[in-house]
């Protein structure tokens, strides 16, 4: 992925990370259990709010996703805490230029809706193999005298690294079990062989999720994440679902089978677009693909816009 993005991987990324913290009970006890003491003690958890406000751009995005939480801090203060999740395997050079222009975006935003501009706490999730050296923005320029340091942007971010966890500690530390799953495969995400190893041991609590609705959502989420980030065949892990219980084989499976279908589905339309691109007559694609004119019709309509389809 470093030399070439891939964009299932970033949009598999993207889902299970907005997935996992959308809802407000597991931000609030993720805040909680992994902020400095000095900054929980301030934050009215209970005032958590999400802000689906869209703030990460097109040059971010295969870098980060994001999910954005109003929050009020001490007696009247409004902060914003964003929590990026960085989706490349080794740490970033420089994330204090991109978190700079990051929080711009976003007080821009709030400038020309006319809101008062807050202050914004950037907390960098990172699960990569190598761990993360966090260092002082101005350590970014060498030699500088304190006339010149007051020209140097000064401002912090937090960063939470995986690596700084054992898989015991994550277990322990969570009470919410889709904390608990879901930091685990996002640990160990690039370890496939750890997964298949341990994939029973962190999916212990997953029966219980699946008697709901949400936690149905989740597992889906979950398979998915696992179907598009790893290169793990699908059958070795139906046998591991299949030693812990029949429902979450099922389950799996199911939505496994419906992810395979959706990437045929993809990969006829790509086709298509590609002969399309090649000026080939409709009459010849539909026949060639077997879509349907009203999807042709959908493909032209991104062609014409020169819309990517794998962002679609």
């Amino acid at each position: 992925m470093d030399e070439k993005i891939d964009k299932n991987l970033i949009n598999s990324h993207d889902r299970f990370f907005k997935q996992l913290f959308s809802g407000k009970e597991e931000v609030s006890e993720f805040v909680a259990k992994t902020f400095p003491p000095e900054l929980v003690t301030n934050l009215d958890l209970k005032t958590l709010e999400l802000d689906k406000t869209e703030y990460i751009d097109n040059n971010l995005k295969t870098s980060f996703s994001d999910i954005v939480y109003n929050c009020k801090y001490g007696k009247d203060t409004q902060v914003k805490i964003s929590l990026l999740f960085e989706h490349k395997s080794y740490p970033e050079s420089y994330p204090h230029f991109q978190l700079l222009g990051y929080m711009l975006k976003i007080w821009q935003t709030q400038i020309k809706q006319k809101q008062n501009l807050t202050p914004v706490i950037p907390i960098i999730f990172y699960h990569g193999e190598k761990k993360w050296n966090k260092k002082p923005f101005n350590d970014y320029f060498k030699g500088l005298d304190e006339t010149l340091q007051k020209f140097i942007q000064v401002f912090d971010y937090q960063i939470i690294d995986t690596s700084n966890y054992t898989d015991e500690q994550i277990q322990k530390l969570f009470d919410s079990l889709e904390l608990q799953i879901g930091m685990l495969i996002m640990k160990n995400i690039y370890n496939e062989q750890k997964i298949l190893q341990e994939i029973s041991g962190f999916f212990a609590g997953i029966n219980q999720l699946l008697q709901t609705e949400k936690g149905e959502q989740f597992f889906e989420t979950l398979v998915s994440y696992l179907y598009y980030a790893t290169k793990i065949e699908t059958q070795k892990l139906v046998e591991k679902m299949r030693t812990i219980s029949p429902k979450a084989e099922e389950k799996f499976i199911s939505t496994a089978m419906r992810l395979k279908m959706e990437g045929i589905e993809k990969g006829i339309k790509k086709v298509a677009y590609s002969m399309m691109q090649e000026n080939i007559p409709d009459s010849v694609i539909l026949k060639v693909t077997k879509l349907s004119q009203k999807e042709l019709d959908y493909l032209k309509s991104l062609k014409e816009y020169q819309i990517d389809l794998e962002t679609i």
